[in-house]
C-alpha cells in the first residue's frame, strides 16, 4: 500500500468552501421564513362582494343619464309650405310662380332660414297664383292671368307635389265676369271667390262681390251687391263647420267714410248671403285678409292704422260666429307690415309673409310663421325674390 499523499491545498480550501455554504443555506432558509412571518403570511387575494363591484362600463344606466339638451323637443309640424315667388322666367316680366317648401315646417333636418335649395316649383309656368287647396290634398284651384284677362284655373296635384296640367276653371265667362282670391269650402263642394266686370281694375270704382259656385262651375250666384263708388267686397274665407246648420264666410267689406276715407270692416254671412254679422268694429282701423282658424274659434286678419302698419290681429268668436275680443296676435311684433295670415290644418301655427329682414341689399318679402299664441318666429324663404299668399298642406301627400 502505497501512503496517501498529502491533498494539495487549493482542493483543500474548495471543499472547506462548499462544507460552510451546506451548513449556512438552512440557517439563510431559517432566516428569510423568520421575516416572512413577522410581514405577515402572504395569501391569495380575495374578490370583493359582487354587489360592491363597480360596472365594467362606467356609463350610468340609460334612465339615468341626463339628456343633452334639458329642453324636450319641438314636435316637428306635419306640412309643407305653398306660396308665390315673384321671379322672371325667360323675359324681364316679374310674374308669380307657386313654390313649395321641400322639407317639412319644424323638420330638424330642414336647412336653417329656409334655404333656396329648400324651396321647389309647383307648377312649371308662371301666372299662376294665390292658390287655394280642396281638403282631398290634390286640388288646386288658383288666379291665372290670360289674354282675355283674370280668372280661376285648376290643377292637380301628384304624389310628389307637383301640378300636372293647368285648366281654366269652368263657370265662369270672362267676357262678363273676372275672379281671383278662390276658396275652396271646407267639405271641398263649392268654390267662393271675388268677382268684378271687365273693363278696369278692381277697386272702389270698378267694386268687386263676393261669388259662390259648385266646383263643377254650376250654381253660380252673387252673395253681395256693391255699389260703384261706395264699397267694395274681397278676401273670402270659410268656417271650419258648419254655424247654426250653414257654413259661414268671412270676408272685408270696403266702404268709404263719413270723412270721404276708404275703410274696410270685416263680416261675416251665411254662404247664401243672409245673416250679415259685423267682425270687427274699430272705426279708426281697416281689416283685411281674414282667414278663419281650423277650430272655428278665431278669425285672424291685417289691421291697418294711424299706429298700424300693417299687423297681424285676431277677433274671438263665440258659438255663434259673433265677434268676442280682439287682440294683436304678436307681442314682440315685427317690424313693418305683415300679409295674407294662414292657419295651419291642425291650427297651431300662423303663416304670413313679411318685409322686415334685410336679404342681400333690399328688404323682400319672405314667408314666416309663428304658433297660435304669437311666438317661435321662424323665415321659411330666403332668397332675394317677393313671396306672397302662404298656403299650408299636409306631410302625407308629399314624399
Amino acid at each position: 500500500m502505497f501512503p496517501k499523499s498529502p491533498m494539495p491545498a487549493a482542493r483543500a480550501r474548495r471543499r472547506s468552501r462548499w462544507a460552510l455554504l451546506l451548513v449556512s443555506a438552512p440557517l439563510f432558509l431559517l432566516a428569510c421564513a423568520d421575516n416572512a412571518t413577522l410581514a405577515g403570511p402572504i395569501e391569495p387575494a380575495k374578490a370583493p362582494p359582487v354587489d360592491t363591484l363597480p360596472p365594467r362600463d362606467s356609463t350610468p344606466p340609460r334612465d339615468s343619464v341626463p339628456p343633452r339638451d334639458s329642453t324636450p323637443p319641438r314636435p316637428a309640424s306635419p306640412y309643407v309650405l305653398l306660396f308665390d315667388r315673384h321671379e322672371s322666367d325667360m323675359s324681364p316680366i316679374i310674374r308669380p310662380r307657386l313654390m313649395r317648401t321641400a322639407f317639412v315646417v319644424g323638420d330638424s333636418t330642414a336647412p336653417a332660414n329656409g334655404l333656396d335649395s329648400a324651396v321647389q316649383p309647383v307648377l312649371d309656368l308662371a301666372g299662376a297664383y294665390d292658390a287655394s287647396l280642396a281638403p282631398n290634398g290634390r286640388d288646386l284651384l288658383m288666379t291665372c292671368t290670360t289674354g282675355h284677362g283674370t280668372t280661376l284655373c285648376a290643377a292637380t296635384l301628384d304624389s310628389m307635389g307637383v301640378a300636372g296640367r293647368l285648366r281654366v276653371q269652368p263657370g265662369i265667362r270672362m267676357d262678363s265676369l273676372l275672379a281671383d282670391q278662390a276658396a275652396i269650402s271646407p267639405d271641398g263642394q263649392r268654390v267662393a271667390f271675388r268677382g268684378w266686370m271687365p273693363g278696369g281694375p278692381v277697386g272702389l270704382f270698378n267694386p268687386g262681390d263676393i261669388y259662390v259656385m259648385n266646383l263643377d262651375g254650376t250654381g253660380l250666384v252673387r252673395l253681395t251687391n256693391a255699389v260703384r263708388g261706395q264699397a267694395s267686397y274681397e278676401g273670402p274665407t270659410w268656417s271650419p263647420q258648419p254655424i247654426n246648420g250653414a257654413y259661414r264666410l268671412a270676408f272685408a267689406h270696403e266702404q268709404r267714410s263719413a270723412e270721404g276715407y276708404m275703410v274696410a270692416r270685416l263680416e261675416s254671412m251665411r254662404d247664401d248671403g243672409s245673416d250679415v254679422q259685423a267682425l270687427t268694429r274699430d272705426a279708426e282701423a281697416s281689416d283685411r285678409a281674414p282667414a278663419w282658424s281650423p277650430d272655428g274659434q278665431t278669425v285672424a286678419f291685417v289691421r291697418r292704422s294711424a299706429a298700424l302698419v300693417g299687423d297681424i290681429w285676431t277677433v274671438r268668436l263665440d258659438a255663434n260666429a259673433r265677434p268676442v275680443a280682439e287682440q294683436a296676435l304678436m307681442t314682440l311684433d315685427p317690424d313693418g307690415e305683415q300679409r295674407a295670415p294662414a292657419w295651419s290644418p291642425d291650427g297651431a301655427r300662423l303663416a304670413f309673409v313679411s318685409a322686415h329682414e334685410i336679404l342681400g341689399n333690399f328688404y323682400n318679402w319672405q314667408v314666416y310663421s309663428v304658433t297660435a299664441d304669437g311666438r317661435d318666429l321662424r323665415r321659411h324663404t330666403s332668397t332675394a325674390h317677393e313671396h306672397a299668399n302662404p298656403l299650408w298642406r299636409q306631410r302625407v301627400s308629399l314624399p
